[in-house]
């Protein structure tokens, strides 16, 4: 999709990610007094193209005194023997049903996709939205890699065990399915509903974000994915830059703000980060965080 851009097009992409604080890069290096941190955005799903990057960082997680993960596969682990904990974040309020909350004709068009997917129209009433629409689109935000394409994280925090460096998780297991739930319900089902009129290809703007990220420049990858989501439908394009900005207000910036908390009041002099590289960047993303928490930003050499 970047290659296919028009001059105008390209000078616009170039303008809007001027910008952006600390857009291009995937690994930045905080330093405040004695300490450094390594923060090293990821991708969740698999590439075989990490295998470079591991080779350029894995002296960095053997160094490091502790690896902070946005979960650790321990705490998955034992998140995973009470799933009925998490059935919130999934299943609506008691008393509030989907289909009262949908124009009938979506809602007919909804349950005719779902059940295609094994989802019954009951179940599907009791669902939230946000759900549902990663069902639509088929490219959820997987928290983990699991399977044979494994993330970046799963490798570097199988590094770290491997060279006996502790791993921490900067947020509870069921932080990112929460931070998902919070977005106000409207918003929700507004966003259901353009996924599921659209024939928005989430598979192109997948590939494209992938490939933007190997670029170090997911940002770039992100404001594109802004200008095309939903472009064929009947939409203010306000509306559509209002719902990402929701999205991202609950899914990257809250949950940033609590992070930083975690890692300026550690102590050890080195520290590698990796979270999902969507976090780094921006006015509130991590690193400029960081930077208002007195840490000097550089990015690194790889």
């Amino acid at each position: 999709m970047r290659d296919h851009l028009t001059d105008s097009a390209r000078a616009r992409l170039d303008a809007d990610l001027a910008k952006v604080p600390y857009a291009l890069g995937n690994h930045w290096i905080a330093t405040r007094g004695a300490q450094r941190i390594d923060v090293i955005g990821t991708q969740h799903s698999g590439d075989a193209r990490m295998s470079s990057i591991m080779r350029r960082i894995r002296p960095l997680i053997r160094q490091a005194n502790a690896v902070f993960l946005e979960v650790t596969e321990p705490q998955m682990i034992a998140a995973d023997s009470d799933q009925s904990a998490f059935a919130r974040y999934f299943l609506l309020p008691p008393g509030q049903r989907l289909d009262r909350m949908m124009p009938a004709d979506d809602w007919k068009l909804l349950t005719a996709r779902l059940a295609v997917l094994g989802i019954a129209p009951e179940a599907a009433a009791r669902m939230q939205p946000w759900y549902l629409s990663d069902f639509l689109t088929g490219t959820d935000c997987r928290k983990r890699g699991f399977g044979s394409r494994r993330g970046l994280d799963d490798r570097i925090e199988r590094t770290a065990r491997t060279a006996g460096t502790p791993t921490l998780g900067l947020e509870a297991p069921e932080a990112g399915l929460a931070a998902l739930a919070s977005m106000p319900l409207p918003d929700q089902v507004k966003m259901l509903r353009f996924d599921l009129r659209s024939e928005t290809r989430h598979e192109d703007l997948y590939i494209t974000l992938s490939e933007s990220f190997f670029d170090g420049r997911l940002t770039e990858g992100r404001i594109l994915l802004s200008w095309m989501i939903y472009r064929d439908l009947d939409v203010p394009r306000r509306e559509v830059h209002r719902l990402l900005a929701s999205f991202d207000r609950v899914v990257l910036e809250k949950r940033n703000r609590a992070w930083v908390k975690r890692l300026t009041a550690r102590q050890e002099p080195r520290l590698v980060v990796a979270v999902g590289a969507a976090h780094l960047a921006g006015d509130t993303g991590l690193l400029n965080m960081l930077r208002r928490a007195g840490y000097q930003l550089t990015p690194a050499q790889d």
